[in-house]
């Protein structure tokens, strides 16, 4: 099955947008159905993500970065009962949406975690792996699905103002509804020289992993991560980015759930303020409330959207002090 991913990835990319014409007729139930469809064929579903809290930073360079996302490829060729719909490698912690039994999506990721160690201490890394520990939590509908397949997606572009939720190369976001799938040409790991392709998958043994493709020495990142499947769980690509840009509640649901930190930016935490404020009080601007609404919007957004003190007070102008008083830093 790994094997063929990369193609039945790009051909599932293509089908979406060559069946534009004929997916315009159908109604929006029409399209609902096929997404739910899709949802009860392939479950069950699992968010596995690891707490960067607890956890030093594993990758500090592209470099790193690169080598993470082709052991978490690797460990996909070699865990073929799993489907890795989409994935976020950040500094310290790691997203993965998986589908298939609860037992070898854990089995995925020690083997995904094992590279890493043995990988990292090969390159003279001196990393406590301790608090890297997968927690897994299972995804029970179809809008729960789109919600944590967003989630994941976005984990990059809040992280970093760097990054677009489809530009960053490290996760599988960057490859949903994206054209460029359709005129790219990666080419095949096993086309390469055999000392290459052992220097990529750090493996001496390469046929689990001749399915996988290349560019520019990085993963191909349809090749290993099941992308089409991901885009069958939303109606079309409009659907998808609404979904991303837009549903900040769905964003506090799941990092409610995750226990995360930050999940909005700066910009999505001020819109979320002037739609609380408009609707609350009628005003149009932070500076226009008084102290007593300020403290009830900085509440508001804390235990709505979680965000953090630093955020509240740049948008809200409330001293740190006053912060401190309503939402103690933990030690």
């Amino acid at each position: 099955m790994r094997g063929q991913s990369a193609r039945s990835g790009i051909e599932g990319t293509v089908n979406i947008y060559n069946m534009k014409k004929g997916n315009c007729a159908l109604s929006y139930s029409e399209k609902e159905r096929i997404c739910e469809e899709a949802f009860i064929k392939n479950g069950p579903y699992w968010h596995i993500y690891t707490d960067g809290t607890k956890m030093q930073n594993i990758f500090c360079s592209k470099e790193d970065l690169d080598t993470g996302a082709w052991l978490l490829a690797a460990a996909c060729c070699l865990c073929c009962k799993v489907r890795l719909i989409t994935f976020e490698l950040m500094g310290n912690h790691v997203h993965l949406i998986v589908s298939g039994r609860k037992k070898d999506c854990l089995e995925l990721f020690d083997i995904f975690a094992g590279k890493l160690k043995r990988t990292f201490k090969r390159k003279g890394r001196i990393i406590d792996w301790r608090p890297f520990q997968a927690s897994i939590l299972p995804i029970e509908s179809l809008q729960a699905l789109r919600n944590e397949i967003i989630y994941a997606n976005r984990n990059a572009f809040v992280a970093s103002p760097e990054y677009t939720p489809d530009s960053y190369p490290w996760g599988g976001g960057c490859a949903f509804f994206n054209m460029w799938k359709t005129h790219i040409k990666p080419t095949g790991l096993s086309s390469l020289k055999v000392k290459t392709q052992r220097s990529l998958v750090h493996s001496r043994d390469i046929k689990p992993f001749k399915g996988l493709q290349v560019i520019d020495d990085q993963v191909y990142i349809p090749s290993f991560c099941d992308i089409s499947l991901g885009e069958s769980f939303f109606r079309d690509p409009r659907s998808y980015f609404s979904v991303l840009t837009r549903n900040a509640e769905a964003y506090s649901l799941v990092a409610a759930r995750l226990k995360d930190a930050v999940f909005l930016t700066d910009d999505e935490i001020f819109s979320a303020t002037i739609i609380h404020i408009n609707k609350e009080y009628d005003v149009k601007q932070p500076a226009a409330l008084s102290p007593a609404q300020k403290i009830e919007t900085a509440r508001h957004l804390h235990f709505r959207y979680n965000a953090s003190n630093q955020q509240i007070r740049r948008i809200l102008k409330l001293s740190p002090e006053v912060l401190d008083e309503l939402f103690p830093q933990q030690s």
